[in-house]
C-alpha cells in the first residue's frame, strides 16, 4: 500500500439497520431570505462554493452550516449575494444551515474572470466537468482508504484563510462529516501530489477516499474532525412501497431517506438521469412513511451522496412510468 494511505482505526458493528441520525426534530422549518445586496467581487470562499454551479450543473444547491453568528455573517456577506434563491433552516429558534441555489448570471461571469488562490485547487478537484457517471445509478463496490496526511506535502493556497475557517467550522459540529465528489481522480501514487488533497490535508484532521473497486476511480473524499468509523449493518433496511401524493411520487429508500419525484412535467423515462424533478428528503424520526410530505420535510444536503444498485434504480424507473400511464388514463 502507498506510504500516504493507512487503514481504518476502528470498526463498529450493528445488529439492526440504523437510521441516519442528524438530530432531526419537529422544530425544523425552512425560511426564505431576501437578498438586498448584489455581488461586487469574488472571494476565494465564494469561488469555492460557486464552482459546482458554474462548472458542473446549474441545479446544484449549496448547503452550508451556519451554527454560529460569525460563520453566518461570512456566508451572507461573501457567498449568498451570488445566488438568487437563498433559504435558511431553523431548529429550536437557531439558524442551522443556509441553502443557496440559482447562481446569478453576473456571478457566473465574475467566476470566470476572477483569479484567486483557490482556483488551482478547484481545477484539480474537478479535473473534468462530466457528472453523468455519478448519477447513472450503476452498481458500485466502494473501498474506503484513510489518508496519512503527515505523508503529504502541504499545498499553500494564498488568501484562503476565510475559506479554511468556514470549512473547519463544519468539522467542529458533533457527528458531522463533510464530503466532496472529485472528478477525474484515480487511486494511484500520483494522487499524493494532488493540489486539492494536499490543500485539505493542511487543515482537516481526518480524510478518507472512497474508491470504486472495479475502476479505481475516486468517488468521494470525506473529511472529519474526528476519527472515522466504518459501520457494518447486519440487517438491511425494509423500505415501504412507493406512494403518490398529488403530483409527486414518494419513494422510501430506507435509512430515513425519501425521494420526492415530480410527475407533472415528466415524460416516460428509461433511466434515473431523465427525471426532471427529484429531491431527497429526511423522514423525521418516528414518522410513518404514509404521513411524509415533502413540502414540510428537511432536504438532504447536496454534499451527501447515495449509491444504489441498478436493480433498485430500475424498479423505481418502472414505477414512475406506471404512475405516468395511470395519470394519462385518468386525464
Amino acid at each position: 500500500m502507498y506510504e500516504w494511505i493507512k487503514g481504518y482505526s476502528r470498526v463498529e458493528y450493528s445488529e439492526q439497520a440504523e437510521r441516519l441520525d442528524f438530530g432531526k426534530d419537529s422544530s425544523f422549518r425552512m425560511e426564505k431570505m431576501e437578498q438586498e445586496s448584489s455581488p461586487s467581487g469574488m472571494t476565494a470562499a465564494a469561488q469555492y462554493f460557486i464552482a459546482q454551479n458554474a462548472w458542473l450543473s446549474d441545479d446544484f444547491r449549496q448547503n452550508i452550516p451556519a451554527h454560529n453568528e460569525n460563520i453566518r455573517q461570512l456566508i451572507l456577506t461573501e457567498i449568498a449575494p451570488h445566488f438568487a434563491d437563498v433559504k435558511q433552516s431553523i431548529r429550536e429558534g437557531s439558524v442551522e444551515t443556509i441553502y443557496l441555489q440559482e447562481l446569478k448570471p453576473e456571478s457566473r461571469q465574475l467566476f470566470g474572470d476572477t483569479q484567486t488562490g483557490i482556483l488551482p485547487v478547484l481545477e484539480d478537484l474537478y479535473r473534468h466537468h462530466d457528472m453523468n457517471d455519478r448519477i447513472s445509478g450503476g452498481k458500485r463496490t466502494i473501498i474506503n482508504y484513510m489518508v496519512n496526511r503527515d505523508a503529504l506535502e502541504p499545498y499553500e493556497a494564498p488568501d484562503t484563510e476565510t475559506l479554511q475557517a468556514l470549512l473547519s467550522s463544519y468539522l467542529d459540529l458533533p457527528d458531522v462529516e463533510y464530503s466532496v465528489m472529485p472528478l477525474g481522480w484515480f487511486f494511484d501514487e500520483n494522487l499524493r501530489y494532488s493540489a486539492a488533497l494536499r490543500f485539505f490535508a493542511g487543515f482537516v484532521p481526518h480524510l478518507m477516499l472512497g474508491v470504486d473497486e472495479d475502476t479505481g476511480e475516486v468517488i468521494l473524499l470525506q473529511m472529519s474532525g474526528k476519527e472515522f468509523a466504518c459501520k457494518v449493518l447486519l440487517n438491511s433496511a425494509r423500505p415501504q412501497p412507493p406512494r403518490r401524493k398529488d403530483s409527486h411520487l414518494y419513494v422510501d429508500m430506507g435509512h430515513g431517506v425519501v425521494y420526492a419525484i415530480g410527475l407533472s412535467r415528466q415524460s416516460p423515462v428509461s433511466n434515473w438521469k431523465e427525471l426532471a424533478e427529484k429531491q431527497a428528503y429526511w423522514l423525521k424520526e418516528g414518522m410513518d412513511f404514509n404521513d411524509f410530505n415533502h413540502e414540510t420535510a428537511e432536504p438532504v444536503p447536496a454534499n451527501i451522496g447515495f449509491f444504489y444498485d441498478q436493480d433498485s434504480i430500475q424498479s423505481i424507473v418502472d414505477r414512475i412510468n406506471q404512475e405516468l400511464e395511470d395519470i394519462q388514463v385518468q386525464d
